[in-house]
């Protein structure tokens, strides 16, 4: 067991994303029993966990360092335990990228820097930005480099108190049978111990903090110049150097600049490292929990404990229980949240809120489909799609069957759908037989809504809502419009860059255990399906699928099927008597049948996550 892995039968308490929320924070920690009214340790041996993000936005950033240095000296000669993940902000502090600094963190250092300490910056300043009058000049410095920013900068460095104390921090523990981190676990991350994700980003970062304290001290990197400007500011000064020395091979500083350009692809600075990575708060959990559990697994625990994406104020469970969010925006003024934190106590999970005297338990994340596209429940939505007035149809312009577009109202209240009624094979999951040469080239509306029924039954929330009504005195199925959306043909054609945390390919594992299991060949550009704020998935236009072949479709041949235990446990909640209860009015039996078959081929052909 590592220095990054600790038992305990004492009580554990894990709090999430300070943001310099001090006056909450502190009073949190004392409702939980660990800080008394002196802001000294009361905790006895209870373990405190920060899940990073102590600083940034709030006022009291410089406070809740300070406090939580103070506790965890305290703690330790009391038998009990601090221990603190680093969140990407730490890191961005200590690494000089202040974007998020408030005016009020900056103030809270400037009486711990001289007149001497600030025009020493400022000389620094006018050394690269020799224009302009003088007092327009020093206006704008002063803007821009607040009393309080050489003072900040000296105090997160790893020369300052604060940084020398963070930079000593882990990024990832486990305390039991949970895993602590910032942001979440990336698929590139899963095989890794506990003890080679510490090593390697406590390894990158210090070596970038070596690299910039050598070109700090050379005098080739002013403090004042940021982060998101150094490399261009370095790659100047590498010009000048050999404008100006011609015959010297190179600056006794070349080395350091070359590691910090090469800095720009390490794994601590990526968006798939622990503390910067989202998928594991915001992705599908069926497709996410394959890397979570190989995670968990790797490391022989059971849940996952993160902060970094802000929920709506409550502790939330993804994953069944694998996973828990506990960033509920401590920092009001900014998140609209509330402090809170995870008590595990004699094998019990809890959640005390500010405030609040009763324990609470972590909330399941919503994942409701129509929820998010029209604010109604599925059941809601199905009663409007079929009795809310139409006022207004117009033709998609793609697909062969020519869908349409229709609107409905209904108390002031409209939305829009997809309305398709080709139906090759009329009446055909009603026959005594069901012939496969006669009936495998169907293309049927109903599909589209016995896909939609199959999803819920999965609680996969792939498929929008979808039910059999009347338009016009046609009958076909209407199919909830996915708004802000774009198919992934006039994406590539518009040459969009996939930007979202939910990877493509990693989506893909939910579509193509979906298109075999409903054997849909149909699956192309035009509906592969992704919204456009955040990248993410949406299945639609299945009236070519369900066949009665037994086998993968043709461009799922070759695949690989990747199998959470999670996704395991959903696809074997399918019977035929519940199958038959929901989808017989749109399927025929043999057709049922063959759900189950692929379904038994998916786990058998599936990879788990087990090693």
């Amino acid at each position: 067991m590592s220095a990054y892995e600790v038992k305990t039968a004492s009580k554990v308490i894990a709090f999430a994303d300070v943001h310099g929320a001090y006056d909450d924070w502190v009073s949190l920690l004392q409702e939980v029993g660990v800080v008394d009214e002196q802001l000294n340790w009361s905790g006895g041996k209870t373990h405190l966990v920060s899940v990073g993000d102590l600083i940034d936005r709030g006022p009291g950033s410089r406070q809740v360092v300070e406090l939580l240095m103070k506790l965890d000296a305290q703690a330790d000669k009391a038998g009990g335990a601090v221990h603190m993940t680093l969140g990407n902000h730490e890191v961005m502090v200590m690494t000089g990228d202040l974007r998020y600094v408030s005016a009020a963190e900056f103030a809270a250092f400037a009486d711990d820097e001289s007149a001497a300490d600030r025009e020493d910056l400022y000389a620094q300043y006018r050394r690269y930005n020799s224009g302009g009058d003088e007092l327009t000049v020093r206006s704008t410095f002063d803007e821009q480099y607040p009393p309080g920013f050489a003072a900040l900068r000296k105090a997160y460095s790893t020369e300052g108190e604060l940084g020398r104390w963070l930079l000593q921090q882990p990024f990832v523990i486990k305390v039991n049978d949970k895993v602590y981190m910032h942001g979440g676990i990336a698929d590139s991350a899963t095989d890794k111990s506990i003890k080679e994700l510490n090593k390697t980003l406590q390894g990158e970062l210090k070596a970038f903090l070596s690299s910039m304290d050598t070109l700090y001290k050379a005098g080739v990197m002013p403090r004042h110049v940021s982060y998101h400007d150094r490399l261009g500011f370095l790659n100047a000064r590498v010009e000048e150097f050999v404008a100006a020395n011609s015959k010297k091979r190179a600056a006794p500083w070349f080395d350091e600049v070359q590691q910090v350009f090469e800095a720009q692809e390490a794994f601590v600075f990526s968006s798939d490292s622990p503390n910067w990575y989202r998928g594991t708060a915001t992705c599908h959990p069926l497709s996410e929990s394959f890397n979570t559990e190989r995670f968990l697994k790797r490391v022989g625990a059971k849940q996952l404990v993160m902060g970094h994406t802000p929920t709506r104020g409550d502790v939330q469970s993804r994953m069944d229980g694998l996973a828990i969010r506990l960033d509920t925006g401590m920092l009001k003024a900014v998140y609209k949240g509330q402090a809170s934190a995870l008590v595990s106590n004699d094998g019990n999970d809890y959640v005390h809120y500010l405030g609040k005297g009763q324990r609470a338990l972590p909330k399941p994340e919503s994942t409701s489909l129509s929820q998010k596209l029209s604010g109604m429940s599925d059941p809601e939505l199905e009663n409007f799609m079929r009795t809310a007035a139409v006022i207004n149809i117009e033709d998609i312009g793609t697909g062969i069957t020519k869908p349409k577009r229709v609107t409905q109202e209904r108390d002031g209240i409209s939305n829009d759908a997809v309305f398709k009624y080709e139906d090759t094979h009329p009446g055909m999951e009603s026959r005594d037989q069901y012939v496969d040469r006669r009936n495998n080239d169907s293309d049927r509306y109903q599909y589209d809504v016995a896909a939609y029924k199959l999803d819920r039954m999965l609680d996969w929330q792939m498929v929008p809502t979808a039910v059999i009504s009347e338009v016009d005195g046609t009958e076909g199925a209407l199919s909830d419009w996915v708004e802000k959306s774009i198919n992934e043909r006039d994406r590539l054609e518009m040459n969009l860059p996939f930007e979202g945390s939910c990877k493509q390919w990693e989506q893909y594992r939910l579509r193509f255990v979906f298109d075999i299991l409903i054997y849909n060949e149909d699956r192309n550009l035009t509906n592969i399906l992704w919204t456009k704020d955040d990248f993410k998935m949406r299945f639609i236009d299945h009236s070519l699928a369900f066949r009665t072949t037994e086998k993968r479709p043709k461009q799922y041949k070759k695949v690989d099927l990747e199998i959470s235990d999670l996704l395991r446990e959903r696809l074997l909640t399918l019977n035929e008597a519940d199958l038959k209860a929901e989808l017989l009015p749109f399927l025929h039996p043999r057709q049922i049948e063959a759900i189950l078959a692929r379904r038994d081929l998916i786990l058998k052909e599936g990879k788990g996550t087990g090693r």
